[in-house]
Formats: structure tokens, C-alpha cells, sequence
């Protein structure tokens, strides 16, 4: 038995439940062992089992008592903030294995969590610490168009851009978008948001709403350059709003964060989900930039 599979061993049990020889063998050719049929059984039980002894030891308000060596961990302020911000870190502060936490300049308010505000854990991760747009980031290309070259059609650019771009809440490309991000079958299984996947296709290539952009502008040289910020879009709420009512994490900005053990499986798929929420923020940028960079050279 390979012993690396975690999953291996239920699903050999459920197979032969099944009254099926788990060594058996299906599919063409040589086909595959029969147990590897019941594999997604397995681990679908094993994910549930645990989302939900994680979500029940919140509920209950069972959460292991912070340990000693963790209690009074030092905290650093940089700047002045409302008490409110100072009482959501501290809180924060008291569960789990915290090392030590900061609050940068720009920190306030957050879900469970203030933004700005980072705690470090020895050998945990918080879920709440991490957000939701994840992978938010900007990105910037120089063309080889020198910016007095279209100085003069600048808003005609643009709105040719804005069509060749959508903006806001749940918008679709209207281009279908290519990337080998969508043939890695293996990334979307490990992190549970297969299911996901064909919206997430439409989606590439769009750039959202709030403080997300694409810019014209031009750089100390005087060439074009387009300018991109946003993260991951839909992909990335989901899975991390499913990754935080998974590991039991409550609504609200008065709540305890979820904290889970960085060798727990739950812990695994969640930086699964996070590492392919990542990879697929640069892809979009990466698109946008490309398509938004076709529209300013065009003319």
C-alpha cells in the first residue's frame, strides 16, 4: 500500500463494501487498482469530518486555552488608531499560538482582524488574517510607444480600452481566455474549487470594482505605460469565505479569528486554494495588461 495517500486506506474499505476487489483492475489497458475509483469518496469524507470537528470547537467555544509561553505576546503600533483597531488585534492576540502581532500605520478595522495588522503564529495559520482578494496587487508595462505619440487621442484610447476590458461586480469576459492555469486539473482538485473552475474561465480578464484600475500613463522617459491593480476576483472570495466557514470562522469584526494547525489537512487545502487564487491574480493582470496595451498601440 502506498503509504503517502492519505486516503488510500478508506478507499479500499469502501470498495470492497462495494463487494469489489479493491486490486482489481478498471479502465482500458492496464487500467487502474478499483480502490482509486472510490478515492474522492474517501477524501470528500475525510474533508467533511474535519470541516466540520473545526466548525463545532468554535461553536462550542472549545478552543484549546492559549498556552502559556503564547499569553502577553508583544505588540507593536506604528502610529496612532482608534481603540477599536487596538481592541480587535488584542483579541486576536488571544487565541492560539501567537508569537507576536504589529499594527502598520494604515491599520483599522477588519473582519475578526484588523487590515494593516499581521500576527505571527508558530506552527498555526489564520485564515482571518488573510482576507479575501487574494493575490491583490498592481502591475506595470512599458510599451514602446512614446506617450506624445498619442497624446493627442488619449480619451479616445481609453474608452477604447473600457470596451475591451468589463469592470465591475460579476462581470464575464466576453473573450473567452487561454491559459495553462485551467488544464492544471491537479491544482483545482487539491484545493477543492474544481467546481469552480468554468466560472473562474469566464471570469479571467476582468478587473472588478472599488479601487480597481487600469491606468494610462507614462514614465520618466516619456513611454507608455498601462497600469493594472486587482486580485483575484471571484475565485479568490470563494474559496477563502469557504476556507473560513470550513474552519469554523464566524461573521462580523468582533469575533474570534479562525486558526488552524499548519500540519492539519484542512491547513493543506486552504493553501491550495490560496496558492491557485494566486497564480490566478497574475494571469489576470497579465491579460489585462496585454489587451489593454493592444488597445493604446492600435492606433
Amino acid at each position: 500500500m502506498n503509504r503517502s495517500d492519505p486516503y488510500q486506506a478508506r478507499a479500499r474499505e469502501l470498495c470492497a463494501t462495494a463487494g469489489i476487489d479493491p486490486d482489481s483492475r478498471v479502465g482500458e489497458g492496464r487500467g487502474m487498482p478499483a480502490w482509486c475509483t472510490f478515492r474522492d469518496a474517501a477524501r470528500a469524507e475525510h474533508n467533511k469530518r474535519e470541516a466540520d470537528k473545526a466548525a463545532a470547537e468554535i461553536a462550542a467555544n472549545t478552543i484549546a486555552p492559549q498556552g502559556d509561553a503564547y499569553k502577553d505576546a508583544p505588540l507593536r503600533v506604528f502610529g496612532d488608531h482608534d481603540q477599536g483597531t487596538i481592541d480587535q488585534v488584542r483579541n486576536c492576540m488571544s487565541v492560539g499560538n501567537v508569537v507576536a502581532g504589529v499594527i502598520c500605520a494604515d491599520g483599522h478595522l477588519g473582519y475578526a482582524q484588523p487590515v494593516g495588522g499581521v500576527i505571527a503564529y508558530e506552527n498555526q495559520i489564520s485564515i482571518s488574517g488573510v482576507g479575501f482578494d487574494i493575490g491583490c496587487g498592481n502591475m506595470a508595462v512599458r510599451l514602446d510607444t512614446p506617450f506624445e505619440e498619442i497624446s493627442g487621442i488619449v480619451p479616445t484610447i481609453a474608452r477604447d480600452i473600457a470596451k475591451a476590458i468589463s469592470f465591475g461586480v460579476g462581470r464575464t469576459n466576453e473573450e473567452r481566455v487561454e491559459h495553462p492555469l485551467f488544464d492544471d486539473g491537479e491544482a483545482w482538485v487539491e484545493s477543492d474549487m474544481d467546481a469552480y473552475r468554468q466560472k473562474a474561465v469566464a471570469q479571467l480578464g476582468t478587473v472588478g470594482s472599488g479601487n480597481h484600475y487600469v491606468d494610462l500613463m507614462y514614465d520618466q522617459e516619456g513611454y507608455v505605460c498601462i497600469g493594472v491593480h486587482f486580485g483575484s476576483r471571484g475565485l479568490g472570495h470563494t474559496s477563502a469565505t469557504r476556507y473560513l466557514k470550513a474552519a469554523g470562522g464566524k461573521d462580523g469584526l468582533k469575533v474570534p479569528p479562525a486558526v488552524i494547525d499548519e500540519d492539519s489537512e484542512l491547513r493543506r487545502r486552504y493553501l491550495a486554494a490560496m496558492e491557485l487564487a494566486g497564480r490566478y491574480s497574475y494571469a489576470g493582470r497579465e491579460w489585462v495588461s496585454s489587451a489593454s496595451g493592444r488597445s493604446s498601440v492600435a492606433r
